[in-house]
C-alpha cells in the first residue's frame, strides 16, 4: 500500500502561491489521493472529471500513434498541475497522462475548478502562467532530443524529475526511462552505467538515487538551465491582484466542504437516549432552519448577480472610460469604453501599461502623474495625447485619477476632449480675428452688460482712457476712467438705450487723455431672446471737424457782417462790384492781396483760412477773393466771373445778381 504523505496541499507550489481567501475556498474540496507507478490518469479524448495538483509524484504527458508508438513530451510534479485543457477552455484532454513516479496528488472536481477559474482570482493567473512554463518545456524537450546526446538528455530529465521531488531518489524503471526519452532499453542502460560508474548516480531494483548532482549539472546541456530558469520565473514577480468583487465557493460543493469541516470537530462524550432524542428533534428543526436560510441566500445570490450584471452594464456602456493601474501603470481593469479608447480587444485589457498607448513625448509626464497620484490622496488631473491607431486618429483625453485607501492602485477616468479641444482652438482663433477687426477700427469700440459694466474694449478705446491694455478694462465701469459728472451722463444714456430700446446718435464731450475732446457717439441695445442684455457703442473723435464746422459758421457771419459795405457797389446792369481788386502775379500765376484794407480784412481772412482751405495756393497766396467771391455766389446763386475789360495785370470780380431780392432776403446781413 502506497503511504501518503502528511505535508498538505501547500507543497504544491500553485495551491501555496495562491491567495489567502481563495485557498480557503478550495481547501475543503481538495482530495488527496495516491498516485502509483504506471497509473494512467486520462487518456486522450477523455473528459475531465479532475484536475490533479502532485505534491510527491511526477506524472508524464504522452502523445500516441495509431499503431502505438509512443512520445512524451512533458512531466508535471509539484511544479504545476494535470488538466491544463480545462484552464484553456477545453472539457477533454487530447493526450494520455501516466505517473512516472509514483507518490501523493491533490484533485479538485472539474465544474469546481472550472468555477474557480471564472471568478478571475490568483489561481487563474498562476494557471496561465504554468500553462506558458508547460509549453517552455515541450519547445525545449524537442530542442534537446534533436541535437544532444542521450547523456546529456538522461542528466537533463534525472535533474528536472529531482527537482520536483523531496530528496535524492526516484522510483523509476529502466524501461519506462527509455519510453520517456523515446530510445530502447539497452541504449538506457548503457548510458545509466557510465552515470553510475563516474560515481553521479546508484541504481538498483527500480530505485535511482543521485550521489553527485554537482556532476550531474556539469554534464548536462543548456536546456535545463533555460527551464530551470523559467519555472523560477513563474512564481517570482507575481503582480498584486485585484479581489474580485464577488467571490464565493462553488455552491454544489457545500455539502462536501461541511462534512470535511465536520470531521475535524472531536466527537461528543455519550448522550442518553432522551437526549438523543431532543438532540434529534433540535437538529430537524435547525435543518428546516437551515433550508429557510439557505432559500433566502439563494434569493439573496440572485439578486447580487441581477445588480452585478447591471453595475457592469452601466459601468462598461458609460460614456467614460474606467480604468484601474498597479503601481507599475499596468492596467488591472478597465471597462468597454477604455478599451475602445485604446483601441484593445476585452481579453487584453489587463495585460499592458497603459503608458504604451500614451504619444511617446508625453511618456514622462504621464509616469510622472501616475507618481504624483500614488503619493497622494487628492484627486488629480491632467491632460494627455493617446497616439493613433488602427482604429482612430491621434486623440486628445482628460484624465481624472485618486489612488486607493492603501496607495496601490490608481483609479482613472478617461474622456475623449478632442473635439471640445478643437471647439475651444476654433472659439481662440474667432476672438483672435475679432480682436484683430475691433483694434484695428480708427474709432472707440466697447460692450458693457446691463450694469454698464465693460465686457469688451477695443485698443483705441484703452488708450484713449490712459490704460495699459483692452483686457485691463474688462469689469471696469465708467467711474473707473472718467469724472464722475461725465460718468454719471454716460450711464444714463446706457439705461435710457435700455429702457427703449432704441438706438442713439449724440455729439458729446468725452475726456481722453486728460482733456475733453468731442466725439459723435453711437449707442444700440444688445437682445437675447427677447431681453436687453447690454449696450453696444462706438465714438470717434471730431474734435477738429467740430471746431472747423464752429469757425466756419463763425466767419459766414462776418462775413455776412462786412457784406453792408458791399451793397453800394451794384452797378446799373444790377450786378454787384466787388471792390477787392487782385493783381497777377506774373511768376506764379495767383491771386495776390486782397483789396481790402487791414481793419475790413482782418475778420474775414481768419475764418475763411480754416474754413476754405481749398483755395490756399500751393506757392503762399491766401486766395481770400476768390474765397470771398465764391462763397457770395453760392450764396447768390451764381458763380463769380473776371472782368475781362479791364486792364492788364488787373482785374475786378463781378457777381451776376439774378434774382438778388430773394436771395438777400435769405441771408440777411448782420
Amino acid at each position: 500500500m502506497l503511504f501518503i504523505t502528511t505535508l498538505g496541499p501547500k507543497q504544491n507550489c500553485i495551491l501555496a502561491a495562491l491567495a489567502s481567501n481563495e485557498y480557503a475556498h478550495l481547501q475543503d474540496d481538495l482530495e488527496i489521493v495516491s498516485l502509483p507507478a504506471g497509473k494512467v490518469l486520462y487518456e486522450s479524448g477523455n473528459r475531465l472529471e479532475y484536475v490533479y495538483f502532485p505534491t510527491t509524484s511526477i506524472v508524464s504527458l504522452i502523445f500516441s500513434t495509431r499503431n502505438g508508438a509512443s512520445v512524451p513530451f512533458a512531466i508535471t510534479g509539484n511544479d504545476g498541475l494535470l488538466g491544463i485543457s480545462l484552464v484553456l477552455g477545453s472539457e477533454t484532454t487530447s493526450h494520455r497522462a501516466v505517473v512516472q513516479s509514483a507518490g501523493a496528488a491533490y484533485r479538485l472536481r472539474a465544474e469546481i475548478m472550472r468555477w474557480e477559474l471564472e471568478q478571475g482570482g490568483s489561481l487563474q493567473q498562476l494557471a496561465l502562467r504554468y500553462t506558458q512554463a508547460l509549453m517552455t518545456q515541450i519547445a525545449q524537450s524537442v530542442v534537446c532530443n534533436r541535437h544532444h546526446s542521450l547523456e546529456q538528455q538522461l542528466c537533463r530529465w534525472l535533474l528536472f524529475s529531482l527537482d520536483r521531488l523531496v530528496g535524492n531518489q526516484l522510483t523509476m524503471t529502466q524501461e519506462l526511462i527509455g519510453n520517456m526519452l523515446g530510445v530502447r532499453r539497452e541504449a538506457v542502460t548503457e548510458v545509466a552505467q557510465k552515470l553510475q560508474a563516474a560515481g553521479l548516480i546508484s541504481y538498483r531494483r527500480g530505485r535511482i538515487n543521485i550521489i553527485d548532482r554537482p556532476g550531474l549539472e556539469a554534464r548536462v546541456c543548456e536546456c535545463y538551465a533555460v527551464l530551470k530558469a523559467d519555472y523560477e520565473r513563474l512564481f517570482q514577480g507575481l503582480p498584486e491582484l485585484r479581489r474580485p468583487d464577488r467571490f464565493r465557493p462553488h455552491p454544489a460543493t457545500m455539502r462536501q466542504r461541511a462534512e470535511a469541516r465536520w470531521r475535524h470537530v472531536a466527537p461528543g462524550a455519550s448522550r442518553s437516549p432522551q437526549d438523543c432524542a431532543q438532540l434529534l428533534h433540535e437538529l430537524e428543526v435547525h435543518q428546516v432552519e437551515l433550508e429557510m436560510h439557505n432559500e433566502a441566500l439563494q434569493e439573496h445570490y440572485e439578486a447580487s448577480d441581477a445588480l452585478r450584471r447591471r453595475y457592469a452594464d452601466i459601468y462598461d456602456f458609460s460614456p467614460l472610460g474606467y480604468f484601474t493601474l498597479d503601481t507599475q501603470g499596468c492596467i488591472i481593469d478597465a471597462n468597454l469604453v477604455g478599451a475602445v479608447l485604446l483601441g484593445i480587444k476585452g481579453s487584453e485589457r489587463r495585460r499592458c501599461r497603459f503608458g504604451t498607448y500614451v504619444e511617446a513625448t508625453q511618456r514622462p509626464i504621464f509616469d510622472g502623474f501616475i507618481d504624483e497620484v500614488l503619493q497622494g490622496r487628492d484627486k488629480k488631473t491632467c491632460e494627455i495625447e493617446l497616439a493613433e491607431n488602427k482604429q482612430r486618429a491621434k486623440i486628445c483625453v482628460r484624465i481624472e485619477a485618486v489612488a486607493d485607501e492603501h496607495g496601490r492602485e490608481c483609479r482613472m477616468v478617461v474622456s475623449d476632449i478632442s473635439l471640445a479641444k478643437a471647439a475651444e482652438r476654433a472659439l481662440r482663433e474667432r476672438e483672435q480675428y475679432q480682436r484683430a477687426l475691433l483694434d484695428n477700427f480708427p474709432f472707440m469700440v466697447w460692450l458693457k452688460d446691463e450694469k454698464s459694466r465693460f465686457l469688451a474694449v477695443n485698443e483705441p478705446f484703452a488708450r484713449s482712457f490712459g490704460w495699459p491694455s483692452a483686457e485691463a478694462l474688462v469689469g471696469k465701469s465708467d467711474f473707473d476712467i472718467t469724472s464722475r459728472e461725465l460718468a454719471q451722463a454716460y450711464r444714463k444714456d446706457d439705461r435710457m438705450v435700455l429702457r427703449t430700446g432704441l438706438q442713439k446718435n449724440v455729439i458729446e464731450q468725452i475726456e481722453s487723455a486728460g482733456q475733453r475732446r468731442w466725439f459723435e457717439t453711437y449707442k444700440s441695445p444688445v437682445v437675447m431672446d427677447g431681453r436687453h442684455i447690454g449696450t453696444v457703442g462706438f465714438a470717434r473723435d471730431i474734435t477738429e471737424h467740430y471746431k472747423a464746422q464752429c469757425a466756419q459758421k463763425n466767419a459766414t457771419a462776418a462775413y455776412l457782417c462786412a457784406m453792408d459795405g458791399l451793397r453800394q457797389s451794384i452797378n446799373p446792369e444790377g450786378a454787384v462790384v466787388n471792390s477787392a481788386e487782385a493783381r497777377r502775379d506774373p511768376s506764379n500765376h495767383g491771386e495776390v492781396g486782397t483789396g481790402l484794407d487791414a481793419k475790413q480784412g482782418a475778420p474775414l481772412c481768419v475764418g475763411f483760412a480754416q474754413a476754405d482751405r481749398c483755395t490756399f495756393q500751393p506757392f503762399g497766396a491766401s486766395g481770400l477773393g476768390l474765397s470771398i467771391n465764391r462763397h457770395l455766389g453760392r450764396m447768390l446763386g451764381t458763380e463769380p466771373g473776371a472782368d475781362p475789360a479791364q486792364p492788364a495785370g488787373l482785374f475786378r470780380f463781378t457777381v451776376r445778381l439774378g434774382k438778388a431780392a430773394s436771395r438777400w432776403a435769405e441771408y440777411p446781413l448782420r
